[in-house]
């Protein structure tokens, strides 16, 4: 793997022997999930891989709005050594993700880009995956054909971890690491598709729930100020008839970010999947704060019969030819 940070080394650290590290491991928790649909039924099974070859399976049942509402779910190895799993499977891919505590984790919003993204096509293409947090998509880009595949974070634990698993998965002749905020680390470059997966949702919404650890940075007291820079600042690094792939999510001022996407991009702006996701406990534990900021017209949520639900849309922007 070619591993660069333009605004210095990591956190002042040294190179690092990535394939090492990963091998003086003598233990790995492995978490396989299936998301069927919607609101459809959850299985999931967590694997233990032991030093020596031997698995462990171990059902372990979720409940779908838990799931579906962007979980960041603990899975704790048996050994104080071993790195903790995670067995993520979008569109055919089996990608296997060492997580950490202090970095974003894959969910419901990852999956779905990643689908629509492969569902386009990315072989022989030039990607960026902006916000690459462990490198799902990244990886998953690389094993579609993308070349190059570039992968950058603000944070220096992000680039190490996407780094890990670019190695895990097999893929680390084919993605490049880069440490900076936004397009910083990739300053002068063009690519065919970026895919933005940074944070999108209102400040309170993120200190109220589990899903961004302390470390990561926030969108706001909206959720919208990353994703409108990302948006300003795209443009001059999409090659001519290149796309931009990216979320916006309720639990933010969505509107505004599209109004945004629109002034930029015009009509070669268009919404490409959409889905409704249950509120999880945390989010019902909190829902006067939720309807505070509905009120203040900074989130928006609906209630489908019983259940109160945020929507996650992905947009497809295109640069002119």
């Amino acid at each position: 793997m070619s591993c660069f940070f333009p605004v210095g080394r990591l956190a002042g650290r040294g190179p690092r022997d990535v394939t090492s590290c990963i091998r003086a491991r003598n233990a790995a928790i492995y978490v396989n999930v299936s998301l069927p649909g919607q609101f459809g039924a959850v299985d999931c099974a967590v694997r233990q891989e032991a030093g020596d070859g031997s698995t462990n399976r171990i059902p372990m049942p979720l409940a779908t709005p838990h799931l579906n509402s962007e979980p960041s779910s603990s899975v704790h190895a048996a050994h104080d050594k071993a790195p903790s799993i995670l067995h993520w499977t979008v569109a055919g891919q089996d990608i296997r993700l060492e997580t950490d505590p202090a970095v974003f984790r894959p969910t419901v919003t990852t999956t779905l880009l990643a689908t629509e993204v492969l569902r386009s096509g990315v072989a022989g293409r030039a990607v960026l995956d902006l916000g690459c947090g462990s490198g799902p998509i990244a990886i998953a880009m690389a094993r579609a054909g993308a070349v190059p595949v570039y992968a950058s974070d603000l944070m220096a634990e992000a680039c190490e971890l996407t780094a890990r698993n670019a190695v895990r998965n097999g893929v680390a002749d084919r993605i490049r690491v880069a440490r900076g905020d936004l397009f910083e680390s990739v300053a002068g470059m063009k690519f065919d598709l970026i895919v933005d997966d940074v944070s999108g949702v209102a400040e309170e919404v993120a200190v109220v729930s589990s899903w961004f650890p302390p470390q990561v940075p926030l969108g706001g007291s909206d959720g919208t100020s990353l994703a409108i820079a990302m948006l300003r600042q795209s443009p001059q690094y999409l090659r001519a008839g290149g796309q931009l792939i990216f979320p916006v999510l309720s639990l933010s001022h969505g509107a505004k970010i599209v109004t945004v996407a629109r002034e930029v991009f015009g009509d070669r702006l268009e919404l490409v999947a959409s889905r409704l996701i249950p509120f999880n406990q945390e989010l019902k534990d909190n829902l006067a704060t939720l309807e505070r900021l509905r009120d203040r017209g900074l989130i928006t949520f609906e209630q489908i019969r019983s259940r109160l639900c945020w929507s996650l849309e992905v947009y497809r922007a295109t640069a002119p030819a």
